[in-house]
């Protein structure tokens, strides 16, 4: 290409085909990728061995695995339906397109900066909002998950196979604790070790105390299917409260809404308007104003955070 036609091209063109390129270039690479990994994953017939699972389950205990563990039950508990990977992916694909689309308007890399990682981490925190869902979930199909597991123990059915029955009742996640529960005490595992380690999976208050009833019962014996009948009934009157304690605060908490969203609709609003859009943009140029609205987002984020984390109190207990 004629160097000359380039340099009489507007900057905004350039930046736009190099985007277009490199996309097309990260596009390529990763289906031939795909492509090469399903051909050779279907050769591979071997499970992996308890060595490789081992070392996985290791790893998520300790450095960066704990990170990544983390990570992967934060997007778990969101019930999207994505895979951890998928979730990075599309943080960082957002907060990509945020940056390239900020410095094509404003050829600044520092404000393109700032916006992609604001981009992605809105992103964030979005799945951050939304990893309780597996927990309510949970709470939600608890009672009946106790009455079918209390009327499968009277059945005369023992409490392994009482807990795949009840799997094949309720539906995912419990589903997938019971299921993994009955598995475990079926190969022999006991039930304080096999309930305290299902209980941190599910991170919820009333499958704790299903846990604890199995465990106690595990030693000290008694009428397990009256005890889950009473649970069950506990955690029904729970759940209804909960369910009232919102309903009393919807108010309150769609008014934090409004107000956590004042900021930039006002600001929005300064750029639209013709009469004040000289001000703003005066505002911006210089030096000063940027510093004050770099404080003003920082301590908007900040005070969102803080208000997500009281809203959220109510589903810890």
């Amino acid at each position: 290409m004629n160097p000359q036609i380039m340099t009489a091209l507007p900057p905004w063109l350039v930046g736009l085909g190099l985007v277009v390129v490199v996309a097309a270039i990260v596009l390529v690479l990763s289906t031939v990728i795909f492509v090469l990994a399903r051909f050779v994953g279907s050769r591979e017939s071997d499970p992996p061995s308890l060595a490789e699972d081992a070392e996985r389950l290791l790893r998520a205990r300790r450095g960066f695995g704990k990170i990544d563990a983390d990570f992967d039950r934060l997007i778990e508990g969101t019930q999207l339906g994505i895979s951890s990977e998928t979730a990075a992916g599309g943080i960082l694909l957002v907060a990509a397109v945020a940056a390239v689309s900020t410095y094509l308007v404003l050829f600044d890399l520092l404000w393109a900066g700032i916006i992609g990682l604001g981009a992605g981490a809105i992103v964030f925190l979005l799945f951050w909002l939304l990893q309780n869902r597996r927990r309510r979930a949970i709470q939600e199909q608890l009672p009946d998950g106790c009455f079918q597991l209390a009327r499968s123990l009277r059945s005369g059915l023992n409490l392994p196979m009482a807990l795949r029955e009840t799997a094949e009742y309720v539906s995912p996640p419990l589903s997938g604790l019971f299921l993994r529960l009955g598995s475990a005490l079926s190969l022999g595992e006991s039930a304080r070790d096999a309930t305290r380690r299902v209980a941190d999976d599910a991170r919820v208050t009333e499958f704790d105390l299903l846990t604890e009833i199995i465990a106690l019962n595990a030693v000290s014996g008694g009428n397990l299917p009256a005890m889950l009948d009473r649970l069950a009934a506990s955690i029904r009157d729970r759940n209804q409260y909960r369910g009232y304690f919102r309903t009393t605060t919807s108010l309150s908490r769609i008014a934090a809404y409004f107000l956590a969203l004042a900021a930039p609709v006002a600001f929005l609003f300064y750029l639209i308007l013709p009469t004040q859009r000289v001000f703003m943009l005066e505002f911006l140029e210089a030096p000063e104003g940027q510093l004050i609205l770099a404080v003003a987002i920082f301590l908007w984020i900040v005070g969102i955070v803080w208000v997500a984390l009281l809203l959220r109190r109510q589903d810890d207990y």
